[in-house]
């Protein structure tokens, strides 16, 4: 007698639904996912369009306003005798120079265009000079390779990295010194912020959420393919910031400005 071939059970009816709603819903999260990645990469961009306008405006418009302001008030105390009305305008002018200072140095930190007109390294070294000279903490810049140009992108990024880190470093660090290097890998343009500060613990995904300036930062790089990491042994923070490149991404500038060595700088050298 013949004995009939086995038969495979058949597969439940539920837990072939519940198993193809499994896969629904995650594809539904990662496509999710890649939705809110792209949102972030268009704000990022909307906010750097704004940003460039706002200090475009700020420089173009107010502060040549303040200027002018500045000539007819040195013209109007010309033309005045009395002491206390010299005094009033003197006092005028005085805080007017402030206000047009103060307003260069906002327009400069929302969008340097010295970042756009002469790249990166020399944008560091304008930065790094008057973080150090307001903060008062040493602060060296070591460069590679000074000529090095990479793309626009790339580089404010970078620009953005090092100026979040060296103020989260002069607000929470408690720090003597620290030291930003600019530098290539192989296949990689790399970047690094360090301080001699207090350090802070650093679990895992924890220094990621620590604030919304790693956030940014971290966002930041990530929208470049790259990674930013944080990390701290007893005392001090080590940030590093790495970004995926081609050799043909790479340009050099023969500009005395770049060629110019870029180490250990302190307040008082020219």
């Amino acid at each position: 007698m013949l004995t009939e071939k086995a038969q495979p059970p058949r597969r439940n009816a539920h837990a072939y639904a519940l198993a193809r709603l499994a896969t629904d819903e995650s594809d539904e999260r990662a496509r999710l996912r890649r939705e809110v990645e792209q949102l972030k990469l268009q704000l990022e961009e909307a906010r750097e369009r704004e940003r460039r306008r706002i200090a475009r405006e700020m420089h173009d418009s107010t502060v040549q306003d303040l200027v002018a302001i500045g000539l007819m008030l040195r013209r109007l105390q010309d033309m005045v005798e009395e002491p206390e009305a010299q005094e009033v305008l003197g006092d005028a002018r005085g805080t007017l120079c402030r206000t047009q200072q103060d307003l260069r140095t906002l327009s400069y930190l929302l969008h340097p265009p010295i970042l756009d007109d002469e790249g990166l390294v020399v944008a560091l070294r304008t930065l790094v000079r008057g973080l150090s000279s307001r903060m008062k903490l040493r602060i060296d810049l070591a460069c590679e390779a000074p000529g090095m140009r990479t793309s626009a992108e790339v580089e404010n990024a970078f620009y953005r990295v090092v100026q979040e880190s060296l103020i989260n470093i002069h607000k929470h660090a408690a720090a003597s010194c620290a030291a930003v290097h600019y530098f290539r890998e192989p296949g990689l343009l790399v970047l690094e912020i360090e301080d001699d500060g207090v350090g802070m613990d650093v679990d895992g995904e924890l220094a990621m959420d620590s604030g919304v300036g790693i956030q940014g930062m971290q966002a930041r790089i990530s929208q470049l393919g790259g990674t930013l990491q944080l990390s701290s042994a007893g005392r001090g923070v080590l940030v590093r910031a790495e970004v995926p490149v081609v050799e043909a991404d790479w340009g050099f500038e023969a500009h005395d400005e770049y060629l110019m060595p870029i180490t250990q700088w302190k307040e008082g050298l020219p």
